[in-house]
């Protein structure tokens, strides 16, 4: 890698030996420029460039050398030119553009150059002029993306090699006509500088370079009109200068703005983005549920991507949103997960994002498991009594804003004692396991099923009054009745009693009810069991 700095001190050694009036300045300086240039993008493996920059420079030192021997001009001093063109003209093709509109603003620039076409005195140089121009429409595309995608560095800085190449070779044109390129004239130091843009430009176009190659970039643009609006220029390649000048610099400064705004626009989305996986938490969420944190996860992360449309922990985990062909992987420890857009990321996905959303979702998921655990029974998977306590107000919240009602059931196990006594307090451990899965089967997500206390269990029943909690509860114990824990010989009953069922005004008139509900339960096991009371 060749340093900015270090090709522009040599640059500045060679004019101090050699200043722009001087013969050998102008006859050698362009193509030893030229000449290192090819060289150079050889070695950093850009072939098409390298030749180019070398077929120009050989056709510029040979018509040096020829000015200064008696060998006759012929085509083999042109065909290293036709070699360059055609070279560069490939590198322009390998290169992704878009279609022209912002950068259509250099258009005239190749009109300018056609117009000399019209001259009967340009003589072979009337074949260079259309290779400019030609040059110049394939290098409009890939000016474009400065524009709609990201500001590249290297690519304006190469850009702007290959406009001030052009510009030098139209102002020569109109010189010739104009009875001859006289020794000395700055149009040289345009085609020596927009060779070496051109060969810094793409050896470094990986590197992203920042300021200081748009510094040159906008630099040579205003330098351009400066050298060529002095005598003896013609008007016409004042004109073309001035032009090509002025729109290339602020082409590029609008360019840069874009840029400006677009990063000044990540970095507010970045700070979306960690805002939302801050706030994502179990208490945030209002639910313990996994798949919630799931779908914050995916809200925070449409601040970034706005095409993500789904979000996958595969395994125990679950989906929210879709499944798309198009899947980013993101890293959580051993799990699969998977964030899905529906349609392929058109910029470069953010770095540290994936990483950054997974180590929040595996935090927030493991809230959730000690969450979980604390709140809610071992055995039988449902809430105790401090989820109960966790759960209820937002129950009651959701209750009063849409005015539901809210049932209270309290149920009990008949006879479980006597099953612990005759079978053993694993046996009764299977009993509570299973009426706790047939209980989980048989509410809603906005219900709480609460293991109260032994063999007693808690059911409230959002948007049911009493009558439609009984007909739950009814189907529970038909479930709970029809099913046979090995070795117990009879089926198992159920007794109930249940309260409420209007729409609850706090937690205070919500213990009333549990009690009216374990009163109901009572009344039911001196009634002889297996039954459902109302309170």
């Amino acid at each position: 890698m060749v340093p900015y700095w270090l090709a522009f001190l040599a640059l500045l050694v060679f004019l101090a030996l050699f200043p722009p009036t001087a013969p050998w300045s102008d006859r050698f300086l362009t193509p030893l420029v030229a000449l290192g240039g090819g060289v150079y993008l050889l070695w950093r493996r850009q072939g098409p460039w390298g030749l180019g920059l070398l077929g120009l420079g050989l056709g510029d030192l040979g018509w040096s050398l020829a000015e200064l021997s008696p060998l006759p001009r012929g085509l083999y001093l042109e065909f290293p030119y036709l070699l360059g063109y055609a070279a560069l003209a490939w590198g322009l093709l390998r290169v992704r553009g878009k279609p022209p509109r912002l950068s259509l603003g250099l258009l005239p620039l190749g009109l300018l150059g056609v117009l000399t076409l019209l001259e009967p005195e340009l003589g072979l140089d009337r074949l260079y002029t259309t290779l400019d121009a030609l040059l110049l429409l394939l290098l409009l595309p890939r000016l474009e993306p400065l524009f709609t995608e990201r500001f590249l560095p290297g690519r304006a800085l190469w850009g702007v090699g290959f406009l001030l190449f052009l510009v030098a070779d139209m102002a020569y044109a109109h010189l010739e006509i104009q009875g001859g390129y006289p020794t000395g004239h700055p149009v040289h130091l345009l085609w020596t500088l927009g060779y070496l843009l051109l060969a810094l430009g793409v050896g470094e176009d990986q590197q992203d370079p920042r300021f200081l190659g748009e510094g040159l970039a906008l630099g040579s643009l205003f330098l351009m009109p400066a050298l060529l609006l002095q005598d003896p220029t013609p008007q016409e390649v004042r004109l073309l200068a001035l032009y090509g000048g002025l729109a290339g610099a602020l082409g590029l400064l609008y360019a840069l703005h874009l840029e400006w705004q677009r990063t000044a626009g990540k970095g507010r989305r970045w700070s979306q983005f960690l805002e939302a996986l801050a706030r994502l938490s179990p208490s945030v969420t209002q639910t313990l549920s996994p798949e919630a944190v799931l779908l914050g996860a995916l809200e925070a992360s449409r601040h970034l991507l706005p095409q993500v449309v789904g979000l996958e922990v595969r395994g125990r985990r679950g989906l929210v949103g879709e499944r798309t062909a198009h899947a980013l992987p993101i890293p959580l420890n051993g799990d699969s997960a998977y964030l899905y857009l529906k349609a392929p990321p058109q910029e470069e996905i953010p770095s540290g994002f994936l990483f950054l959303l997974g180590e929040r979702i595996k935090q927030v998921l493991k809230q959730v498991e000690w969450g979980t655990l604390a709140l809610t029974d071992p055995l039988t998977g449902l809430l105790n009594r401090r989820g109960l306590e966790t759960q209820l107000p937002k129950l009651l919240a959701l209750s009063q804003r849409y005015q539901a009602p809210v049932s209270v059931v309290m149920l009990d196990i008949d006879r479980f004692k006597r099953v612990n006594d005759t079978y053993g307090h694993p046996v009764g451990d299977e009993v509570l396991k299973l009426l706790g899965r047939i209980l989980q089967a048989s509410v809603r997500r906005e219900d709480l099923a609460v293991r109260y206390g032994g063999e007693e269990f808690l059911l409230l029943l959002y948007g049911a009054d009493r009558q439609a909690a009984k007909e739950v509860v009814e189907r529970v114990r038909y479930r709970f009745r029809s099913q046979r824990i090995d070795p117990i010989p009879y089926p198992l009953t159920l007794s109930a009693g249940i309260a409420g069922g209007e729409v609850p005004t706090g937690e205070a008139q919500v213990e009333d009810w549990i009690l009216r509900a374990d009163y109901a339960l009572l009344r039911a096991k001196e009634a002889g069991r297996d039954r459902v009371t109302l309170a």
